[in-house]
């Protein structure tokens, strides 16, 4: 999923809340105003709105994307996939999204008012109502961009030499970039970034290229 999707999921998913069998503009007020329908001909929205107000096309876009990825994400287990898992359900996530990631593009939603947690929140509360099985999958996305830099995984030692053992130690064990899960391939970017800046440029320029570097930076499985 591009980035540019996730962020539309976020911005289309934190309309909903409440618990409501279904998901209604009506049911996502929380005060006396009317939610109103947004027409796909009106000019696009450049402000932003409460969790409460976003238009029910928007909403009836987003479910239209749950049930579409559902038969696809519902039994994958995204905690222990590797890159080459991912590549190939991406495949399958490109062509189940097609139609609906289209409408959604040509709704021109507005922004909402809400932080990450609360948008993250209301999309898992919406996907538990109308696509039980796209839960998880939400969840593995929010974990993701908690986990990255809160220390939970590699953490660089700030010495050039050790943090070139430690990124030597993950490419022996692995051997293919393939092979890494999302969370080893944030540590090995974490790691690269600190190689980086505690090298010199000579021991930088040594460590990446030599031939089993190299070959699994290239590698794809």
């Amino acid at each position: 999923m591009t980035n540019r999707l996730l962020i539309l999921l976020i911005l289309l998913v934190t309309a909903c809340g409440g618990g409501a069998a279904t998901t209604t503009s009506a049911d996502l007020a929380t005060d006396d105003t009317t939610t109103t329908t947004a027409s796909t001909d009106e000019e696009t929205t450049n402000g932003t709105v409460d969790l409460s107000d976003m238009p029910q096309e928007c909403i009836d876009a987003f479910v239209a994307f749950l049930v579409a990825i559902e038969p696809v994400v519902e039994d994958f287990d995204f905690a222990n996939a590797t890159m080459d898992d991912m590549e190939a359900i991406g495949t399958e996530l490109e062509a189940a999204t097609a139609a609906p990631t289209a409408e959604m593009e040509s709704l021109n939603c507005p922004d909402v008012d809400a932080s990450d947690e609360e948008a993250f929140a209301a999309m898992i509360d919406i996907a538990e109502r109308e696509a039980p099985g796209t839960v998880a999958y939400f969840q593995w996305i929010e974990s993701i961009g908690a986990s990255a830099g809160d220390g939970s995984g590699i953490v660089s030692s700030g010495d050039c030499e050790t943090d070139i053992e430690t990124m030597e130690a993950l490419v022996a064990e692995k051997e293919s970039m393939g092979n890494l899960t999302m969370v080893e391939l944030t540590d090995l970017g974490q790691l690269m970034t600190a190689i980086t800046t505690e090298c010199s440029a000579e021991r930088f320029e040594e460590f990446f290229s030599q031939p089993e570097i190299e070959a699994f930076m290239s590698s794809e499985g």
